[in-house]
């Protein structure tokens, strides 16, 4: 009876919360849509090929540093110094805002662990599709800084800080035709991309951890670029073709630009295929893939995300919540920092089996 009950709530939250973010964000002020000319333009955006698709491969970012957050943030981060930065995107979709790419950084003031040889240790954090701020990122610092652990978040395309005037966060990631939605998907990797050449240059030592539609982002990362130490995904939509079918409401603002496509439902599958992650092989080995699959989730099909870890052998923890609950609440990302510090040797109070059920 207990299961069923928190079934239902679950579910409940899930398709509620869905229908709201439907109306309020993703048809805000009923803009139309963007019809983009991109596929024109460069053609490897059609390509269906991994490697061209997100091409071509991008230069370190020259980050920009702002000014140091001051109290109450160093209050809540006795163990880290917090900054904003900023950096011009590979690519310009003619949104100023978009383009500029904006962070914060979690700065670790403890000296980093001897069992990593100096290197400092820093987890690069990406947010679903609605990103409002960063709790998530917030509760992740707070555990990992004072381990020497530093703690980056990215922005999005077209997201939370990079969301231009008139529309809301994560409104125009799929308010736009099939080839828009393509050019946000290869920028939001080729942003990443950037940033991690920059952190690595700088000796980090860098893992990656995204909840929800960020989470596609950071396994998609996997594939195409070397020497990441980790990839913890909550939640992944890791096919983001079928997602077009087994997706929740949310999906149904997707599927809006697609459906100005003409083409066939096989010639759309073989656009997509750079953006179906278990078509391709990760850079990493399955140790270092932690998969958390919500069991109640309404948005992301979770029979997908346990398929890949069986084909990936990668590890993966099941969490009795739906899709907010595990994407918003502390828990979920608790277990991750808990992965983390397990993953780099820092002593943790309990940890696990690899595959395990959360309740």
């Amino acid at each position: 009876m207990k299961s069923m009950i928190r079934k239902l709530w679950s579910t409940c939250l899930d398709e509620i919360t869905g229908f709201y973010l439907l109306h309020r964000f993703f048809y805000y002020k009923k803009q139309p849509l963007i019809i983009s000319t991109a596929g024109q333009e460069s053609p490897d955006l059609m390509s269906g090929e991994l490697s061209s698709f997100f091409s071509p491969v991008p230069e370190a970012a020259a980050l920009e540093y702002l000014s140091q957050l001051h109290p109450p943030s160093q209050t809540i981060f006795p163990a880290a110094e917090v900054q904003d930065f900023q950096f011009l995107s590979s690519m310009q979709t003619g949104f100023p805002e978009n383009d500029l790419v904006k962070g914060r950084h979690w700065k670790s003031t403890e000296s980093p662990s001897a069992v990593n040889s100096g290197s400092r240790c820093t987890v690069i954090g990406i947010d679903g599709i609605v990103q409002l701020g960063v709790r998530s990122f917030n509760s992740l610092a707070q555990r990992l800084t004072p381990h020497g652990i530093d703690v980056v978040m990215l922005d999005s395309p077209f997201n939370y800080r990079r969301t231009p005037p008139g529309y809301r966060p994560g409104q125009l990631i799929a308010g736009g035709n099939l080839e828009h939605q393509l050019s946000v998907a290869r920028q939001g990797i080729l942003d990443l991309w950037s940033l991690i050449r920059h952190l690595q240059s700088q000796g980090h030592q860098v893992g990656l951890m995204g909840i929800s539609h960020g989470a596609w982002m950071t396994l998609t990362a996997s594939l195409l670029i070397e020497q990441l130490q980790f990839v913890m995904a909550i939640t992944p939509p890791v096919d983001l073709f079928h997602i077009l079918d087994e997706g929740g409401t949310v999906v149904n603002a997707i599927r809006r630009g697609v459906r100005e496509s003409d083409l066939s439902e096989q010639q759309l599958e073989q656009i997509c295929q750079p953006l179906r992650v278990p078509h391709w092989n990760s850079q990493l080995p399955g140790s270092a893939i932690f998969l958390h699959a919500a069991d109640y989730d309404r948005f992301v099909p979770s029979f997908r995300i346990e398929a890949l870890a069986e084909q990936w052998n990668a590890q993966i923890t099941h969490h009795a919540l739906g899709h907010i609950e595990a994407t918003t609440g502390p828990k979920v990302v608790a277990r991750v920092a808990e992965d983390i510090l397990h993953f780099w040797k820092f002593p943790v109070d309990s940890i696990a089996a690899s595959t395990t059920k959360e309740t």
